[in-house]
């Protein structure tokens, strides 16, 4: 379903935040998981200002009656350990047609290991000759009375790092950004909920919703020696501070989350060429011939 790329660049937002300087579990900034893109259950999101038990994805498409649409949701699911490890999981939707779902919406429930939700993925012809798609991800999960007021608990029940992936073949998206004529008005229907819709591949046949805000066609610096759970920050910086903690620290690391550990392992093995290379990069170019 998707590119090299895209693939890397899931793999790092679904991390984001994951486990944050000094990266030890017993640091108070590491004590719960990633708070980023959260579905949260729907006892908690009602008693919790800002709190979600949903997300919902808008995009509009150029395409047809016959134009395929596939989707999958990507999260972290916390591990039954307290703590932010966790571990990755995939929703897949069928491949259908937009004339298919806007005869049909497609709807879904499953269940991870006791928490559960349910999918929805629909399609609607608008006015200006294109098509609104809304992927929506719900938490059904059941919560006792004491979950409801501690968040740690509730994270246990909750839906992480949620990362909603839709793609079209024999269309493109409309960049969530246009704001300009009928393609803007289309736009301008959208309300996305929980989660920020972005142009993810140079085809515009990808549309994903970030945790975070991104522009369109978010790209990884060539640099990067791979993720360290904070990709909006300076590497060069989170890299170095890795390289400050002490053996025991490392050692604690090593026992606590083998993706962490990866993390660390990779830092080490940086050389003083790639570690130069993360200080900063000039591009010139001619503006009149980029036109």
């Amino acid at each position: 379903m998707s590119s090299a790329a895209l693939e890397t660049l899931l793999g790092t937002l679904l991390y984001e935040g994951y486990a944050l300087y000094p990266y030890t579990s017993t640091a108070a900034k590491n004590a719960t998981p990633t708070p980023f893109g959260i579905v949260y259950a729907p006892a908690y999101a009602e008693v919790t200002s800002g709190a979600f038990d949903r997300l919902r994805l808008h995009g509009i498409v150029k395409g047809n009656a016959p134009t395929q649409v596939e989707a999958e949701v990507r999260l972290l699911q916390a591990a039954p350990e307290r703590g932010h490890r966790a571990v990755e999981r995939r929703l897949v939707l069928p491949r259908m047609s937009l004339v298919e779902l806007v005869a049909a919406p497609h709807r879904q429930r499953f269940d991870l290991d006791g928490v559960t939700g349910r999918l929805r993925l629909s399609a609607m012809p608008l006015p200006q000759g294109v098509w609104r798609i809304a992927l929506c991800v719900h938490n059904t999960t059941a919560l006792d009375d004491a979950a409801t007021s501690e968040r740690a608990v509730a994270l246990q029940c909750s839906l992480l790092s949620t990362h909603p992936v839709v793609t079209v073949a024999g269309g493109t998206f409309v960049s969530p950004l246009e704001r300009d004529g009928a393609l803007g008005e289309a736009v301008a229907s959208c309300e996305s909920v929980n989660t920020y819709p972005v142009l993810a591949t140079p085809d515009d046949d990808v549309l994903l919703g970030a945790a975070i805000v991104l522009p369109d066609h978010p790209q990884l610096a060539p640099e990067s020696r791979g993720d360290l759970f904070d990709g909006t920050e300076i590497e060069e910086a989170l890299l170095l501070h890795v390289l400050t903690l002490s053996d025991g620290e490392r050692d604690q690391i090593a026992a606590d989350d083998p993706a962490v550990r990866a993390m660390i392992e990779r830092a080490a093995a940086a050389t003083p060429a790639e570690m130069l290379a993360l200080h900063g990069r000039t591009v010139l170019s001619d503006p009149e011939a980029a036109a």
